[in-house]
């Protein structure tokens, strides 16, 4: 009479511990290098430092796969082929740079010190695909900018990118 009794008991044991395992399955994100025209900038580093910063979203059960090209429909096939839920693709839209003088308070008079300095600016556009069936699930543009790169700029705008496509991703998981 106890081995039929422990029968449901055990069966629920299964049931939970099979459901928990199929919410808690990963989501496979594939990330393109950067599509850019900018020589300063390098595509598999911005990729990489997008990857990173996806890592580092709380709650984000993901497996990240970095993608060699950056072109859209190749990157798609490529996403294909590797079973992902999700392809990332960015797109560096504006780089350009400014200089400016740096100024050094003396007796309350700001003085040129003569430093030239460049600031870097820059534009990434990010789309995110369901990789099933190709539909857009997420878009948008940032801005950033910093005195030492280019390069810098762009990664500044890949940590924002990434809270972005790890809240769409949650977001998705929860339906």
């Amino acid at each position: 009479m106890r081995q039929f009794a422990a029968f449901p008991f055990l069966a629920l044991i299964l049931v939970c511990a099979i459901s928990s395992f199929a919410q808690s399955s990963p989501a496979r994100i594939c990330v393109a290098a950067v599509d850019t025209r900018e020589p300063s900038i390098s595509p598999t580093a911005t990729r990489d430092a997008l990857i990173k910063f996806l890592t580092k979203q709380k709650g984000l059960q993901a497996e990240e796969v970095p993608l060699d090209t950056s072109d859209a429909a190749e990157a798609m096939t490529q996403a294909k082929d590797k079973n992902c839920d999700y392809l990332i693709k960015t797109t560096v839209s504006e780089v350009h740079s400014e200089s400016g003088y740096t100024t050094t308070p003396a007796g309350g008079v700001s003085v040129q010190s003569g430093v030239n300095l460049l600031t870097f600016f820059v534009t990434t556009n990010y789309r995110m695909y369901k990789v099933s069936d190709g539909t857009e699930q997420a878009s948008g543009s940032f801005k950033a900018s910093d005195r030492g790169s280019a390069q810098t700029a762009v990664i500044a705008t890949t940590k924002k990118i990434a809270e972005k496509v790890g809240g769409s991703v949650k977001s998705a998981a929860g339906k």
